[in-house]
Formats: C-alpha cells, structure tokens, sequence
C-alpha cells in the first residue's frame, strides 16, 4: 500500500521531492530547490599532489555537509588511472572529454546551477554559474619553468581570459589573491580567498618503535635529522637546503638530510646536487612515501625546512605544525600568512642564513619545543571543515 507521503514522486526516506526537472530539499521548517554542483574531480587521480589533496580534502568535507546539494563530479574519461576514492550517494560520477575549459561540450537535461573548475579549468557543461580555484600564478610568473613545448603564454592567456569570464575565482590565499589582481588583471570583488586545511592523517606520532621500522625501511641514518618536502622541483629550492648542509661541517656530521618528493625533475636531480656539493653520505632521498611514513617523518624531525621561492599556499607548513615539526621557513609569498609566528623565517636566497637558523634550531630542544606548541595551536585556525563551509556560502552567494 502506498502512503499519501508519496504522492507527486516524494520520498519519505531521503527528505526529496521530485517535481517536473526540479528537485526539493525538505525539513521541517521549510521546502527549498536543490543545488546542483558539478566539480572537476581529476585531480582526485593524484595521490600526492596539493591540488588532488585540496580536492579530496574540500569535497569530503562538503559532501558531509551540504544535505541541499546534488553533486555531480567530472572526471576525464581519457585517463586510465582510476580514481581512489569513495564517493557517497549523493554524488554522480560522470566522464568528461573536455581537456580545458573554454568551449561547450555535451549538456545534461537538467542543467547544473554551478560548476566548480578546482583545477585551473572550467569548461562549460551549460551551467548557470561557474567558480574557478586558482591555487598560484607561478608559471605566469616563472614561465621558464613550464614544461610545455611551445611555452606558457598560450596558457595563461586561457587562463586570463577563463577568469575574467566565470561567476567568482577562489583564492586559496591572500598572497595569490594579489597575484591574481595584478598578473591577471582581474578585479578584487570577483575573488574570494579560502583557505586550506591540513591532511587529515597528519597529526604526531611519536612512536619510535614504527618510526625505526620507517628508518630501517627508508635507508635513513639513525641520527637526528632534517625533513624537507617537495623534491627536485625548481621552485621548492632544495639547492638552498642542500648548500646549507654542505656549508656546515657541524650538520654534515650530526645529522642527516631527508628529502621527500622526486628525485629528478626536468632541471634538476637531488643526487646530482648532493654529489656536486659532497654530501651524498648526509643526503636520504627516498622518493614519495605513503602519508603514513611521512605523518612518522614529521613527528620526529629535528626541523621542518620549507624555503619554497613560490607557493600559493603551502600545505605541507600545515602538515608539519599539525604533527609537531618546527620549522623553517622563507620570507616570501604566501608562507608567512601560513606559518604566522609558528615558523623561523629566512630568506629563501641566502643560504648562509639557512645555515645558520638549522644550526640553531637542531641544537636548541627548548626552541624546538615552543615552535612546535605555537604550530599546534596555529595549524587549529586551518581547518577543511571551515573550507567547506565558506565555499557552500559562496555558492549560495554566487546563485543569489
């Protein structure tokens, strides 16, 4: 038998009605339509880049909160790497052909109200309003770095030219909301900053007992040591680091260097670095980790060395603070709004001064012990909850 709560396609389970194209979010209080949201999810294929955590990271956080949301989550189809990752019932999972962003592709019937481009892009699948994450200018910035053939102007033209055609851009700071301003010429009312969260398996572990087991598993000398991550790319500045170390007979020495991320980029190589400044017996490059591995690293480095040239954010300063690394880090972009008063500050072009403050820092514990409470207590103002949160409003906001 049917019962009269079902009438016009309701369903007493789920809190939706189903009216013609529309679709009813209801509680006791009031009726009010669905949003529907497609997201680029892409970068969700990436296990260990910034912008495929900011994906995972943001989203689950909205999908737990945002029972008025119908999500729709666009991946390349192109792409034989699956994707890692448990979508709940409320997202549907479509293939995407579109590779940037500017012309229409096939539409649903029903149309979306937003689409979110979390990666630099957003292509028109018909929606009402689009929203595009904009995470640095670096290569607008630096296009000798970029690794495509023909160059990068091609590129941060679109990307120009997207920015100014979308419903709002989201900033991931203040630092890049600037840039955004003056690289792309687009004005400070069509940004909105939101910051990032850290990793939500970052937090201390100090076991020493799994953390020999890394050690023994890694190659990783059993003396104190200095953790940097981010690897061979030219803009992470581990040359900096590593003249650091080859400066200082003291570190070479007492302690080792750990070195998380590629081994080898297009411009550099951190065993060639190593050997050219002979310290190969202090240098441990192992590559990518899992985050287990690294949440270990973390919580028992000596020091957290982070002298990015650019970031438009910075994740890695949150991770660090949230597992009890006290770190190091340089004066420019968007590391200071980050780190806040829980981090050494160098310049990230000296590396002298570099030097001299993980001199200092190794051998101070009752140093070590107050950046590291004053990174807990700072990491607590970052958080994906409060993300997810401002880019909900900002969707509401956006749809009016």
């Amino acid at each position: 038998m049917f019962s009269g709560n079902q009438v016009d396609g309701s369903d007493a389970f789920s809190g939706k009605s189903v009216h013609g194209d529309t679709t009813w979010f209801h509680n006791s209080k009031r009726f009010r339509p669905l949003m529907r949201v497609g997201f680029d999810a892409g970068p969700m294929r990436s296990s260990y880049s910034g912008i495929g955590q900011y994906v995972r990271c943001l989203f689950s956080a909205m999908f737990a909160c945002s029972q008025d949301v119908e999500w729709e989550a666009y991946a390349p189809s192109v792409s034989s790497q699956p994707i890692s990752f448990h979508f709940p019932p409320q997202v549907s999972v479509k293939a995407s052909k579109s590779s940037w962003g500017g012309g229409r592709i096939k539409k649903d019937r029903r149309r979306l109200d937003i689409f979110h481009g979390t990666n630099f892009k957003a292509p028109d699948y018909g929606q009402l309003h689009s929203i595009l994450t904009i995470h640095d200018v670096w290569l607008p910035r630096h296009p000798e770095y970029s690794k495509k053939l023909f160059g990068q102007a091609l590129s941060s033209w679109k990307l120009g030219l997207r920015a100014r055609q979308v419903s709002r851009v989201v900033s991931v700071s203040h630092f890049t909301s600037r840039e955004i301003q003056e690289v792309l010429h687009l004005s400070p009312d069509r940004i909105t900053v939101i910051h990032h969260g850290p990793s939500p398996d970052m937090f201390p572990e100090r076991d020493h007992q799994k953390f020999q087991e890394v050690q023994a598993r890694l190659h990783i000398p059993a003396r104190p040591f200095v953790l940097f991550v981010g690897g061979a790319e030219p803009r992470k500045n581990h040359t900096a680091v590593f003249q650091a170390f080859a400066r200082s007979p003291r570190l070479a020495k007492s302690a080792s260097l750990v070195v998380i991320g590629e081994v080898r980029s297009r411009s550099a190589s951190l065993t060639e670095t190593a050997r050219t400044l002979g310290i190969m017996d202090s240098v441990c490059c192992p590559g990518y980790v899992s985050s287990d591995d690294l949440r270990l690293l973390y919580s028992h480095a000596e020091a957290f060395v982070f002298p990015s040239l650019y970031e438009g954010f910075g994740i890695p300063l949150l991770d660090a603070m949230a597992c009890g690394a006290p770190i190091i880090t340089g004066t420019g972009s968007a590391l200071p709004e980050v780190a806040g008063e829980a981090a050494l500050y160098v310049d990230p072009h000296d590396p002298e001064q570099l030097e001299s403050e993980i001199e200092r820092l190794v051998s101070d514990h009752a140093l070590q012990t107050h950046l590291r409470n004053r990174g807990f207590a700072r990491v607590k103002q970052f958080t994906w909850e409060r993300a997810a949160q401002d880019t909900l409003n900002l969707y509401r906001d956006v749809l009016g």
